[in-house]
C-alpha cells in the first residue's frame, strides 16, 4: 500500500501532542489491519517534539475454507477470505453453503472507515413448542436433536420457511464511535397458513462505542500475514488493560417498509474486559431488548440475548428480556506455536411475555480451546449445562470470539 494510505490508518497525526498511551493504541490499531508481515516503530526525540518512523511490510492473501456436516442434517459450505488485494488494507469475505434445510450466502467488505455486507438465505425450519414455552429453530449447520431429547414435553410442532435478504452499511465516525444501517427483507411462510406468515421487512439503525477491544480473527495468518504483533502479544503487559464495548440499536417496520406487520424493537448491549498482566482475561456482558410491537416471528429470543458461550437445544421467546454473563479466560499455554486456553462461563437471560412473568434461560460450563498462530480459528471442546432443565451438552467448537 502507499505510505499515505498507511498514514491515514495511523491515528496519531503530525502536530498532535505526544501521549504514550494513545501512541500504543495507534500502533495496536495498525496491527489490527492484519495485513502486515512485519510492522516496526522507531521514535526519535527532538527539541520540539518526536519523530515517529514506521517500517511496514504489507502483503495480500486469499484464504479458502470448506465446511461439511453429515447425519440427518447433511450440509456443506465454502468460505473465502481475503485481505489487502486492492492495497488499501481492506478485508473481504464470502460464504456459500447449503443442505437439506436450504441454502445461505453472505459477503462483506471492510475498507478504511467503511463496511459493506450483503446476505441472502432460503431456509426451511421447524418450530417446536414445549412446556414452559421452549422452542427450537435449527439452521443449516444445526445438529440439535430436540425432539429426541424432549419428546415427552413436546406440545406442538410447526414447519415453515424463511427468506431473508439483508444489506448493511457501517461507517466509523471517530476512533471510538461507529454507526450502521441495515435494511432487511424477511418473508415467513408456515404450513397450514398459521402463525404470522407474510412480509416482515424492517430497518435497523445502530450506534456503537468501542475502546481497546481487539478482534480475534486473522484469516491471513496461514500465509504469515497479520502476525506482526505476535512477539508483543506473548509478552506480559506492564499493567492491567481495560476494554469497553457498548451498543444501541433500533428496529422498525410497517407498511412503509412493505411489512404486513408493525415492528418496533430496541436493543442495548455492553461488554467490559480486564486483560491482566499475564494476558488472562475477565469479561462481563450485559444485554437488554424490548419489542414494543412485534408479531410472533420477531419477538425477542433468549438465544439472541445470550453471548455465544454455551450450546443449547431450546430457548425462550417473548416481548422483552435482560441478560448478563461472565467469563474468565485462563491461558494454560502461551508460546510461539499457539495458545491453549480454558474459559469457564456463566450466562443468564430472562424473557417476559408481559406482566411480571419471566422465563429464565441460563447455562454454565467451560470451553477448552487451542489456537495456532498460523491457523486463526480456535478449536476445542465445549461443555454446557442448561441450569433450567438440567440437560448437558458436549460439543466441538470451531471459531468464536475472544
Amino acid at each position: 500500500m502507499k505510505p499515505e494510505t498507511l498514514l491515514k490508518r495511523f491515528e496519531i497525526k503530525a502536530g498532535d501532542i505526544f501521549n504514550e498511551e494513545e501512541y500504543q493504541k495507534a500502533q495496536a490499531k495498525l496491527h489490527k489491519l492484519r495485513v502486515f508481515r512485519t510492522l516496526e516503530f522507531l521514535e526519535k526525540k527532538r527539541k520540539d517534539g518526536v519523530d515517529i518512523h514506521i517500517k511496514a511490510d504489507d502483503r495480500s492473501y486469499v484464504f479458502p475454507m470448506v465446511f461439511a456436516m453429515s447425519g440427518k442434517k447433511r450440509s456443506a459450505g465454502v468460505s473465502l477470505a481475503s485481505g489487502n488485494i486492492f492495497k488499501q488494507g481492506e478485508t473481504a469475505f464470502f460464504f456459500m453453503g447449503g443442505g437439506r434445510d436450504g441454502f445461505s450466502t453472505h459477503g462483506g467488505l471492510s475498507v478504511g472507515d467503511h463496511f459493506l455486507y450483503a446476505g441472502y438465505s432460503h431456509l426451511k425450519f421447524e418450530q417446536s413448542f414445549y412446556q414452559n414455552g421452549w422452542m427450537s429453530a435449527p439452521g443449516i449447520f444445526s445438529a440439535a436433536d430436540d425432539k429426541g431429547n424432549y419428546n415427552s414435553s413436546l406440545l406442538d410442532e410447526v414447519h415453515g420457511r424463511q427468506d431473508d435478504l439483508t444489506f448493511t452499511y457501517g461507517r466509523k465516525l471517530s476512533s471510538h464511535w461507529s454507526m450502521s444501517v441495515t435494511p432487511q427483507y424477511e418473508y415467513y411462510s408456515y404450513a397450514g397458513g398459521i402463525l404470522d406468515g407474510g412480509n416482515h421487512s424492517h430497518i435497523t439503525l445502530g450506534l456503537q462505542y468501542a475502546d481497546d477491544i481487539r478482534p480475534g480473527m486473522n484469516m491471513g495468518a496461514l500465509a504469515g500475514v497479520g502476525l506482526s504483533d505476535k512477539e508483543q502479544v506473548l509478552k506480559d503487559l506492564p499493567r492491567v488493560r481495560q476494554g469497553k464495548l457498548a451498543g444501541i440499536s433500533y428496529t422498525a417496520g410497517g407498511k412503509w417498509t412493505g411489512s404486513d406487520y408493525h415492528i418496533q424493537k430496541i436493543s442495548l448491549s455492553g461488554t467490559y474486559l480486564w486483560e491482566f498482566k499475564s494476558r488472562n482475561m475477565l469479561a462481563l456482558f450485559a444485554k437488554a431488548q424490548r419489542a414494543m410491537e412485534a408479531p410472533f416471528s420477531n419477538l425477542i429470543r433468549s438465544g439472541d440475548l445470550l453471548f455465544g458461550m454455551g450450546i443449547y437445544d431450546r430457548e425462550q421467546r417473548g416481548k422483552g428480556g435482560i441478560s448478563g454473563g461472565i467469563s474468565f479466560t485462563y491461558f494454560l499455554l502461551r508460546n510461539k506455536t499457539g495458545l491453549l486456553g480454558l474459559t469457564p462461563f456463566y450466562e443468564q437471560a430472562y424473557i417476559t411475555s408481559g406482566g411480571n412473568s419471566y422465563q429464565p434461560h441460563a447455562g454454565v460450563g467451560a470451553t477448552l480451546t487451542y489456537r495456532l498462530w498460523r491457523f486463526p480459528l480456535p478449536f476445542g471442546i465445549n461443555y454446557t449445562k442448561n441450569i433450567n432443565d438440567g440437560t448437558h451438552h458436549v460439543g466441538v467448537k470451531v471459531g468464536g470470539h475472544f
